[in-house]
């Protein structure tokens, strides 16, 4: 091999290994900040586990979809229920004031999913068509290991509803 031929397999070995370096390191820049995610910008999760209780809004009497949603968000937290009962509208404001964490609720199936509250898919359905009902969980937007901690659970009780 001449030394010519040394020299230009040098600079392509170069060529090469520095970029994968470049990519290892911004990989795990990349991973390491996602081990947040999802995150809870006003740490709702965080909070209820060391508070140890989840602040409930409901309406008196709510369906057993509901209790077994909130049994397992319980036994997911360590937390338990600390039921607030009253109308909706204030129920679902105190969640977005933080106030409390979540609210059950029925919700008209044509409810805009545009609100200041993040929802849940329906732990319940009652009627059909425009009349239809569904049970759903209200949580503050954009705490998003909050809302999925409730979602992956509401799925999960729906499922065994039906």
């Amino acid at each position: 091999m001449t030394e010519a031929a040394k020299i230009e397999s040098g600079r392509g070995l170069h060529g090469t290994v520095v970029p994968r370096i470049a990519i290892i390191a911004i990989v795990t820049l990349l991973l390491a900040a996602c081990d947040r995610f999802p995150s809870d910008p006003e740490q709702s999760l965080e909070s209820i586990r060391s508070r140890g209780t989840i602040r409930l809004g409901a309406p008196e009497n709510i369906p057993p979809e509901a209790s077994a949603l909130l049994r397992r968000l319980e036994k997911e937290t360590g937390a338990r229920t600390l039921r607030r009962s009253g109308e909706i509208e204030p129920l679902l404001q105190a969640v977005e004031d933080g106030d409390i964490d979540l609210v059950i609720a029925p919700f008209r199936k044509d409810t805009p999913s545009a609100t200041a509250n993040a929802l849940s898919p329906p732990i319940r359905t009652d009627g059909r068509g425009d009349k239809a009902i569904e049970w759903r969980a209200a949580m503050p937007s954009g705490e998003n290991r909050w809302i999925s901690l409730v979602e992956v659970n509401a799925r999960q009780v729906a499922r065994r509803a039906k």
